[in-house]
């Protein structure tokens, strides 16, 4: 099978994951668990996980490096720890809807992140998409903050908490890559989940020991529990590990692109068990964005110039 493919079919049934996970996440929280709990429990469980599936799957790459360790952390803190606080924090204040939508900038988020640190170049094409897909971000946010839709969606400050998990989200794409190119996607992701973990622990002990009252007060119900099992396993380690797959057979704006898919699986959902209804602003919104991703999907890379630039070879003699 092609490598693009099979990269492509490994993102997207990991962005079904973590589109369904959306809605299921807004369920447990705040009502059930606190969205810091729920962040550190996801964390932890990912570590664990890809730790034993580490054990079985012995490391046949090159050993990590000091500075590889050093790459790992910050895109355990990114990734991991700063995207699961804010997103959570963030879905806590607002609707499945508004986050699924404002998460479709991170294809954005992620070309400009590239265009920085490894020097893909901005075209007016490109530039134009950022500007058309923010425009649609920033159209949920306003409505978000008037009053007369704001019992009807999210809040303002919880769409601003998503859209800065896109920030850190992308900016992981584009930094966990080159280290996931040369390394094992099982143990690469199993040190990111360690450090993201950590770094989370301290801001999150407190939330965790409704663990402890939970278990005081009587075991939940059967519902929160098979929720919790959902977000644990289909709405974090399985999808994290299909990106990290991904990753090595495809660039991370490819990846963040498919994203876009999120909006559309989760407004069926929540629009169909009530958790949530449009508004005319929703899916002028999400034309916005979908537009401003296609424009910076459709520009051409660094790789394509390059290409371009090159002389043709001469002709040889008959």
């Amino acid at each position: 099978m092609n490598a693009k493919v099979k990269g492509s079919i490994f993102v997207f049934f990991a962005n079904v994951c973590f589109a369904l996970n959306t809605s299921v996440s807004r369920m447990l929280i705040p009502d059930n668990m606190p969205a810091l709990g729920l962040s550190q429990l996801r964390i932890a469980f990912a570590c664990f996980a890809f730790f034993i599936l580490g054990l079985i799957l012995k490391n046949k790459g090159p050993k990590f490096t000091l500075k590889d360790h050093l790459r790992l952390f910050i895109c355990g803190l990114l990734g991991t720890a700063l995207n699961q606080l804010t997103f959570l924090g963030g879905l806590s204040m607002t609707s499945p809807v508004d986050a699924s939508l404002i998460c479709t900038c991170t294809p954005i988020l992620t070309m400009v992140f590239a265009s920085l640190i490894i020097k893909e170049p901005i075209s007016w094409k490109k530039a134009g998409g950022v500007f058309i897909g923010m425009t649609g971000a920033v159209l949920i946010m306003y409505t978000s903050a008037n009053p007369e839709s704001a019992s009807q969606t999210g809040t303002l400050s919880g769409d601003l908490l998503v859209g800065l998990s896109c920030v850190v989200y992308g900016l992981y794409l584009v930094l966990v890559q080159p280290i996931m190119k040369s390394h094992s996607s099982v143990h690469v992701m199993q040190w990111v989940f360690f450090y993201g973990g950590m770094a989370i622990l301290p801001f999150c002990y407190d939330d965790v020991k409704f663990i402890g009252e939970l278990s005081e007060a009587g075991l939940p119900s059967s519902a929160v529990i098979t929720e919790l099992v959902f977000a644990l396993v289909i709405g974090t380690f399985i999808p994290y590990m299909l990106v990290s797959f991904s990753l090595k057979l495809l660039r991370p704006t490819t990846v963040s692109m498919y994203n876009y898919m999120q909006p559309v699986i989760t407004s069926t959902l929540a629009i169909s068990i009530g958790q949530d209804i449009f508004t005319w602003s929703k899916p002028l919104a999400a034309l916005l964005i979908f537009l401003g991703v296609y424009l910076v999907i459709t520009s051409k890379s660094k790789a394509d110039l390059e290409k371009a630039s090159l002389p043709l070879p001469k002709a040889g003699r008959p």
